[in-house]
C-alpha cells in the first residue's frame, strides 16, 4: 500500500471519528430529559480556549444532611448521583437525593466528586457562647457534572457574567438515562437561546 492511499485512508478514519463523536453528542442533546439549572456567579477566562463563564449551580456543593439518610463511603474521583426534583412554579430543578450509585428511577444526574468535606456547624451554648457542635457534623461534597464551562466571545462572555449576577440566566442542560449531561445552551430572561451543532 502506498504513502498516499495510507494518508487517504488516515483522513476517512479521523473524519469518520469525528463525525460519530458529533453524532453521539447531538443524540445524547437530543434523547436527554432537559433540565434548567439557577446559575451562581464566577468568572475566569482560559487563556489557551479562549473566554469563558463559569457555570456554578446549587448542585456543585451538596450538603449530604439535606437530603435524608446520610450517604457515606463518598471519596475523591469517585461517581455520584443525584435525584433532581422540578420546581413547579419557577421551573429551575434542584437535588432531591444524593447516592453513590444510580438509583434506578427519576431525572438522575452523574458528577464526580471533586472534594469531600466534614464540617462542624457553629451553635451557642447554655451561656450564649458560639461554640462547635462536634457532635453533629455535616458532610459536604463538591462535584463535577462537565457543565461547568460555557464558552463565548470576549464581549458575550462579559455579557453574560452580568446577566448571571442579576439572576437573569438559567442553563438548559440535557440528561440522558446513564446520568450524563451536555449542555443544551441558556436561557436568557426567559428566552431559550439553544446552541446548534452543526
Amino acid at each position: 500500500m502506498s504513502a498516499s492511499v495510507r494518508l487517504v485512508l488516515m483522513a476517512v478514519l479521523m473524519t469518520v471519528v469525528l463525525i460519530a463523536m458529533a453524532g453521539l453528542h447531538a443524540a445524547q442533546r437530543a434523547g436527554g430529559t432537559e433540565i434548567r439549572l439557577d446559575m451562581l456567579a464566577v468568572d475566569p477566562r482560559d487563556p489557551l480556549l479562549g473566554h469563558y463563564v463559569v457555570i456554578e449551580t446549587e448542585l456543585h456543593s451538596l450538603d449530604l444532611n439535606a437530603y435524608g439518610p446520610v450517604q457515606t463511603g463518598f471519596s475523591r474521583g469517585g461517581d455520584v448521583f443525584v435525584t433532581l426534583i422540578r420546581d413547579e412554579a419557577t421551573g429551575s430543578w434542584s437535588a432531591a437525593s444524593v447516592h453513590d450509585r444510580h438509583p434506578g428511577e427519576g431525572v438522575v444526574i452523574r458528577g464526580k466528586v471533586e472534594r469531600v468535606f466534614e464540617l462542624i456547624p457553629w451553635i451557642e451554648d447554655e451561656d450564649g457562647e458560639r461554640v462547635r457542635d462536634r457532635d453533629n457534623p455535616r458532610d459536604e461534597l463538591r462535584v463535577s457534572y462537565n457543565l461547568e464551562r460555557y464558552y463565548a466571545s470576549r464581549d458575550e462572555a462579559l455579557a453574560l457574567e452580568d446577566m448571571r449576577e442579576g439572576g437573569r440566566l438559567r442553563l438548559i442542560v440535557s440528561v440522558g438515562r446513564s446520568g450524563d449531561a451536555v449542555i443544551k445552551g441558556l436561557e436568557i430572561d426567559g428566552e431559550d437561546r439553544l446552541d446548534r451543532l452543526f
